[in-house]
């Protein structure tokens, strides 16, 4: 088999998100066969056919010669999910960097990840599988994202922050440099974080504070 044949990818998720993915997709050397989605529909403008639902994406992904599947859902827990799917009908995660993100050479990236758009991931920083770098994001030298973690649309890490696993950091969050955001941890959109996230917490504001529990 010719390696132009060895880069075909079934994209998992059909909305916006997977939009943008395609592009990058597209730009790190994939021919996209398709799309499958939760109920068989896509995105008006969607750049490739809808083949149907995730519930058959090993058939779908056989009958379409697909070699390599991608999630592009932005949920965590769901794009963890659907990845581990996706593994267990034999396709490879590919990953999907945009020629408009700037990348260090010395970033180590897991399978599944996408780098969109004005993406910046500076040197020696690792990134866990399945995790998404978004539109005009900044991550400074050696950061560590874990896996099926986002950093959303303009947020900002400082150098040497850790992000724990299925962690979100918001819309136009700023991380300090050396802090650490816990596993499954929520920042919110805008916030500035200065001290660490304790996993499975959700902070906001400016500084970044633990949202208050409402009565039981």
């Amino acid at each position: 088999m010719g390696a132009e044949l060895d880069r075909r990818v079934l994209v998992v998720g059909a909305g916006g998100h997977a939009r943008v993915c395609i592009e990058a997709l597209l730009d790190s050397g994939y021919e996209v066969v398709g799309c499958v989605s939760s109920d068989g529909t896509g995105a008006p403008g969607l750049p490739c056919p809808v083949l149907g639902t995730d519930h058959d994406l090993g058939e779908v992904a056989a009958s379409a010669g697909a070699t390599h599947a991608f999630v592009a859902i932005g949920d965590n827990a769901v794009r963890e999910a659907l990845s581990a799917r996706c593994a267990a009908a034999g396709l490879p995660l590919a990953t999907a960097v945009s020629r408009f993100a700037m990348m260090s050479p010395s970033v180590l990236l897991g399978a599944g990840v996408a780098v969109l758009a004005g993406a910046v991931v500076n040197a020696a920083s690792a990134v866990g599988v399945g995790a998404i770098h978004n539109t005009r994001c900044s991550v400074d030298h050696d950061c560590t994202i874990g896996q099926f973690a986002h950093v959303a649309v303009g947020a900002s890490l400082g150098g040497g922050v850790a992000v724990g696993d299925r962690a979100l950091v918001g819309i136009g969050a700023c991380v300090l440099p050396s802090k650490a955001v816990g596993g499954g941890a929520v920042v919110g959109g805008g916030a500035v974080v200065v001290d660490d996230v304790v996993a499975g917490s959700t902070v906001v504001g400016v500084p970044a504070r633990a949202m208050a529990r409402g009565p039981r």
